[in-house]
């Protein structure tokens, strides 16, 4: 498993550039995405999942007692998991200037209209990231979780 400190960086702002966890309604959820009710807080969730899974995996690779193939399973899964977790990253952060961009709209019925457009093209592609990251993230998370 490899170390990225700029994809580290961009997730980092990612989640802490967004109020979606401030709707989250009871904080005694063990599981976040079972809280989550929106677009937005389901990927705000699932990204804080997978960053919390990476970390794990990153302590057990570490790890000189775990098995070379438990490890190899982990860097393979982790391998799959990460381009999601971008893919979805960049969905979220595009879906969140959509919003702020629909949001600031006054008056001006074009510019409404296109930001509108623009915030249901970016709901579509935020879903559709959410909808590809559940499988691999699952994955990656089960195999971290074996350990346990």
């Amino acid at each position: 498993m490899t170390r990225h400190p700029l994809r580290a960086l961009l997730l980092a702002l990612a989640l802490s550039a967004t109020p979606a966890c401030a709707a989250l309604q009871t904080p005694k959820f063990e599981n976040p995405m079972a809280a989550a009710q929106t677009a937005d807080q389901k990927a705000y969730a699932l990204l804080a999942s997978y960053a919390a899974v990476l970390e794990e995996a990153t302590d057990l690779v570490a790890d000189p007692a775990l098995p070379a193939a438990f490890k190899r399973s982990l860097i393979r899964a982790e391998a799959v998991a990460t381009p999601a977790a971008e893919t979805l990253r960049i969905a979220f952060v595009g879906y969140l200037r959509a919003r702020a961009d629909y949001a600031a709209v006054t008056s001006d019925r074009p510019k409404a209209e296109r930001t509108a457009a623009a915030l249901a093209i970016a709901a579509v592609r935020l879903d559709e990231a959410l909808t590809a990251a559940r499988a691999p993230f699952s994955a990656f998370a089960a195999l971290t979780q074996r350990t346990s």
